[in-house]
């Protein structure tokens, strides 16, 4: 019967990734199977709810970052931070190198947003139509942008997914950032070292960059205050102050200026924390800027929410146990990455998320990095199920970004990093 449990939930992500329709009724209707089959087999309604809290109140902490996160997206766009960011980025680019830069400046970028999907709804949609246009092959741009946007996804501070991976495994966040940063730096300069090579190849018209100044049009972006809500959102890697705390800051110091310096009325701006950034303007560079706030939130939030009670009940009903022994036994018989990289693998093609992906394979793991080994463990995942997430074409952490530039799902195959 487990069996046949498995295989509904199974279906029902495929369902939901091929129809477009939201993650969460995937996991509400696994969670419903699951804790039916936990009253078939004997378990009352009570004990299973209390298994599963645990799980929800390690999920609140993910939640409340998703909801600051969205919110102070929303405070850059419309203060201006994010079209500097843009407008600075883009002025850097070296032209004979322009997929190297594609790649750094997407790896800057999302690193600084701490966002895939936001990275490449921003500077990957003005990268890649940069590079059609001066006729760089569109597989190769597409590719190095979704290399660069999973660098910043992956050891950023402000990555959801990492904040995700360091509260399941129980490691400090700055720790397990840093363990990330060692064991990033030879595959970035390695891709780094391709996209250069394959720069050579296929020559980029700097001319064609002109379009995206338009923005300057939209903001005032000659004070220094405009970086302020940046400093301060970086300020845990130097002090002791917490995300949560610095978020706020940002936010508040990027509402400021949105007042004060862009001149927009308080009652705008809170809509547009609520809302999401947008404005009653047709035009195709500043449209880019639009997205953020605290709605574009909710699906995540309650996705995560839910998903974070499926380990803790699937533990207590016992269904992982054949796969965990035997990923335990490869490890012996290998190394402990081959099972990291195989869960992985399964995870990601099964999640169809890349927070699905990341909660599905934590219980996989315990036999091969069992209690005490959890900064190890965190570090499995981070290499693993949060960038071959990007890998897989019906996972929406490969389509998502891939559709904000109209891009083929081939483009996973030269996103090197």
């Amino acid at each position: 019967m487990i069996t046949l449990i498995l295989a509904l939930f199974i279906g029902c992500l495929f369902v939901c990734a091929l129809l477009g329709l939201p993650m969460l009724y995937a996991v509400l209707a696994g969670l419903l199977m699951f804790y039916a089959y936990g009253l078939h087999r004997g378990f009352s309604a009570r004990h299973l709810l209390m298994v599963m809290i645990p799980g929800f109140r390690s999920s609140m902490i993910i939640v409340i970052v998703l909801l600051l996160i969205g919110i102070m997206s929303a405070a850059w766009r419309t203060s201006g931070l994010m079209a500097l960011l843009v407008i600075q980025g883009l002025s850097l680019i070296y032209p004979p190198l322009f997929l190297l830069f594609v790649f750094l400046l997407c790896s800057a970028f999302s690193f600084i947003l701490g966002s895939s999907l936001g990275s490449a709804s921003v500077m990957g949609v003005m990268l890649f139509t940069l590079g059609n246009a001066a006729g760089v092959d569109p597989l190769l741009s597409g590719g190095a942008i979704l290399s660069g946007i999973y660098f910043g996804d992956r050891a950023s501070w402000l990555s959801s997914s990492a904040f995700l991976v360091a509260t399941i495994t129980g490691v400090d966040h700055k720790k397990h950032l840093r363990n990330m940063f060692r064991t990033s730096v030879l595959p970035f300069l390695v891709s780094a070292g391709i996209y250069a090579f394959l720069s050579g190849h296929y020559p980029y018209d700097p001319e064609t960059a002109s379009e995206v100044f338009a923005l300057k049009d939209f903001f005032k972006l000659d004070s220094p205050l405009l970086v302020l809500p940046l400093g301060l959102v970086l300020l845990p890697a130097f002090t002791k102050l917490k995300l949560r705390g610095a978020i706020v800051l940002s936010t508040l110091a990027a509402a400021g200026t949105a007042i004060f310096h862009q001149g927009v009325t308080p009652w705008l701006v809170m809509q547009d924390l609520v809302w999401g950034y947008t404005r009653a303007i047709d035009h195709p560079q500043l449209q880019l800027l639009y997205g953020g706030g605290f709605l574009s939130m909710i699906n995540p939030m309650l996705t995560v929410l839910l998903s974070g009670a499926l380990p803790p009940l699937l533990a207590e009903l016992a269904v992982l146990t054949r796969f965990q022994n035997f990923l335990g036994r490869l490890a012996q018989k290998t190394y402990p990455f081959v099972p990291a990289l195989v869960s992985g693998i399964l995870t990601s093609i099964i999640g169809c998320t890349q927070t699905l992906a990341i909660i599905q394979q934590a219980p996989l793991l315990e036999k091969v990095h069992p209690a005490g080994q959890n900064e190890q463990k965190a570090l499995a995942k981070a290499n693993t199920s949060i960038v071959l997430t990007a890998q897989v074409p019906w996972n929406k952490a490969n389509a998502e970004p891939l559709s904000k530039h109209e891009s083929s799902y081939k483009t996973g195959l030269y996103a090197y990093y």
